[in-house]
């Protein structure tokens, strides 16, 4: 039958091609991996709600500064404006693009859980032990919860006797005598590698009272016109949050160094202002201020709960003092309304059944091939032997021997491909 060889030829042909392809697919949806992750950030999902853009690469580090497109919509930063006809979210960092098909649905559909405001943790609270000095007891406030020592930082100090304001009219601070009006007065120093300062009173009593919560990094300061984030070190992705009567107002993504960064004019109106290397989850590394005129919890830190008690009979000064800067220790996180995790996994999902697809082609045609190399090897087994009848071929059991070793190395060659394959970082 003339035809049939021409019909095995081309089964041959594309039973090959066809693994072929199924090999260049495979590698090629193998190698496609899940780079970037997109997270949500904010305080509500309803529609019209802010929500804060983060992209991390898949070791774990932020994509500075961003080019946010939502539905190919360029927006004027990281904060964008949750709607219900967003389809997806694009990114332009540098040369890179990554996009993610964020649905509207799939950020209602998150479930989140709003965080609650952090405070001191209980190892900071265990190091911030009240001083006595005689029978008093001294309490250092500085106007920002946590005073970084190298900066220049208003304290209100606050002296105690018996649960009242201590009766002293002077005390003496390094060395150097300062009014004490009805047991509280407020002095700038920059504190220093020691974190401290040395006190003592006219009757001789003396002692030196530490800072009870040091900071680590930032320092806002406030002007009539504006207000200055300064850090200890030139820092890039500080998040600057604003609040107003307790509820999210947007977040900046910014680079501040120590010579500070004059804060865009509405965060002059914002009545809670927070610096963090990240809203929500900041650990100690953080500073707050608040102009808020009412305590935003209780007074139940272990250090100043004791000062609460005599507070009441202090002067009226003094006690807004106390209440913005205690106010300050509270630390507002933003809470995850997305995770891109998830998109990971419907990554991984379409990326599986497109390799098992592939990965059935690969097996079919293998089996198939197998099939036709035995057939074409076996078909051409024959003895061949001279005009005098003497053979000069190999005998036909060590030539169907070579056959089957040829199929066996066929078919370890198919096995190690597939696993090889399937093991392909």
């Amino acid at each position: 039958m003339p035809g049939k060889p021409l019909l095995l030829k081309i089964v041959s042909i594309v039973t090959y091609l066809t693994a072929f392809v199924s090999v260049c697919l495979f590698v090629n949806t193998q190698m496609n991996k899940y780079d970037y992750f997109i997270y949500l950030y904010g305080t509500s999902t309803a529609p019209g709600s802010k929500a804060l853009v983060k992209v991390l690469s898949r070791d774990g580090e932020l994509v500075s500064n961003p080019v946010v497109f939502v539905n190919g919509v360029k927006q004027l930063s990281s904060l964008i404006d949750l709607r219900p006809d967003m389809k997806e979210i694009k990114v332009v960092f540098g040369t890179t693009e990554a996009a993610f098909p964020l649905k509207y649905k799939d950020v209602a559909d998150y479930s989140f859980v709003p965080q609650k405001k952090l405070r001191p943790t209980g190892q900071e609270a265990e190091k911030a032990k009240i001083i006595n000095v005689g029978n008093r007891k001294i309490f250092l406030l500085p106007e920002n919860f946590r005073a970084v020592s190298e900066f220049e930082t208003t304290v209100g100090l606050y002296c105690t006797e018996n649960d009242k304001p201590c009766s002293d009219t002077s005390i003496f601070l390094d060395g150097s005598q300062h009014e004490l009006n009805g047991g509280f007065m407020k002095f700038s120093t920059v504190f220093g590698k020691d974190q401290g300062v040395n006190i003592s009173f006219e009757s001789g009593d003396s002692g030196y009272i530490p800072i009870p919560y040091p900071g680590k990094m930032f320092k806002f300061y406030k002007t009539q016109n504006s207000l200055t984030l300064a850090s200890l070190s030139d820092t890039r992705n500080v998040h600057i949050d604003c609040f107003n009567d307790g509820k999210w107002i947007g977040t900046d993504i910014v680079s501040v160094s120590y010579e500070g960064l004059v804060l865009p004019e509405p965060y002059t109106r914002c009545d809670t202002v927070q610096a963090s290397l990240n809203s929500a989850s900041p650990g100690t590394m953080f500073a707050v201020l608040t102009s808020a005129k009412t305590l935003l919890g209780k007074i139940d830190d272990p250090y100043f709960a004791p000062l609460s008690k005599a507070l009441p009979q202090f002067s009226q000064s003094a006690q807004r003092f106390f209440v913005t800067s205690y106010n300050s220790s509270f630390f507002q996180p933003l809470s995850t309304i997305f995770s891109g995790e998830k998109l990971e996994k419907e990554f991984n999902t379409s990326r599986n059944a497109e390799l098992s697809a592939y990965r059935i082609m690969l097996i079919i045609s293998a089996v198939l091939g197998f099939f036709l190399f035995g057939y074409i090897m076996l078909k051409n087994i024959k003895v061949v032997e001279d005009e005098d009848g003497e053979v000069i071929s190999n005998s036909l059991a060590k030539q169907r021997a070579i056959a089957i070793g040829a199929l066996a190395f066929y078919a370890l060659f198919i096995l190690g491909l597939l696993y090889f394959l399937n093991n392909l970082a």
